[in-house]
């Protein structure tokens, strides 16, 4: 099964150590931990079990739609996990998966997409009263009435940078394709730790990603992920754990820093 987990790894994790990241306190590698969709298990186990091993995740929220929600996702930011942008109603491609028409990818425009994501901003704002924000592509689709929004996107201004979901690796870092790998329901613990293996091995960035932890839907066990985070709690000395944004960022600025010597 690694093989098939790491397939599409190699290319992507080789981009950032061939542009020199010079991960900071010689670290050998970057590890961004990323969760979708606001789901309950992830507040109810993996933000626990990030907490007591003292890592930050990601979570790329969508569909907050009550108080008591957008009350735990402030504690969570409070804790200093990153609060993502995922869309406000998370457009799918008709078909994905069950849900309203509505909300079908097929019945949006860019513009709508764009004031979708705009309006997110701001719920976001109001959550952990911060400004800059990553996003990433709710099921990994860019299109929306049949035109990719992603160009638009990046020139409104509204985000720092994109989690892509999977895909081809871009030839050199682009903050707006930061390439992730998501994993099977039947991942193990050791299989995780095979993946950021190869990250260090290559000395690469390794972006995660996980929908339910321990239940719901598309899930990784508890224990697989406790698995993980403990390993990572183990070797911070070797691995870089930090929130999505904050190692796109150091990227960025390193890339810029390059181009004008």
């Amino acid at each position: 099964m690694m093989r098939r987990l790491l397939a599409g790894l190699a290319a992507f994790i080789l981009c950032p150590a061939a542009h020199g990241a010079d991960w900071p306190d010689g670290k050998r590698a970057a590890i961004a931990l990323t969760y979708d969709d606001a789901m309950e298990s992830q507040l109810d186990i993996a933000v626990p079990q990030l907490d007591q091993a003292g890592l930050k995740g990601t979570f790329f929220l969508s569909r907050i739609y009550t108080p008591e929600a957008v009350r735990r996702w402030r504690a969570v930011a409070k804790a200093g996990h990153e609060l993502g942008n995922h869309s406000l109603h998370h457009p799918c491609n008709r078909g994905t998966f069950e849900m309203p028409a509505q909300y079908n990818n097929e019945n949006y425009s860019v513009e709508t997409m764009l004031t979708e994501i705009g309006a997110m901003n701001a719920m976001l704002f109001a959550i952990d009263g911060k400004t800059r924000r990553a996003y990433a592509t709710p099921c990994g689709h860019t299109k929306v009435g049949g035109e990719d929004y992603m160009a638009p996107l990046r020139q409104s201004g509204l985000m720092t940078a994109v989690r892509d979901a999977g895909g081809p690796a871009s030839a050199s870092f682009d903050p707006f394709k930061v390439r992730s790998d998501f994993f099977s329901e039947t991942v193990t613990g050791a299989d995780l730790i095979a993946y950021v293996e190869d990250v260090k091995q290559k000395g690469g960035f390794g972006v995660m990603g996980f929908h339910g932890v321990g239940g719901e839907y598309l899930i990784v066990t508890e224990e697989a992920h406790q698995t993980l985070v403990s390993y990572l709690r183990d070797h911070k000395d070797e691995i870089w754990v930090a929130p999505f944004g904050e190692i796109v960022d150091y990227l960025t600025e390193k890339t810029a820093k390059r181009g004008q010597e």
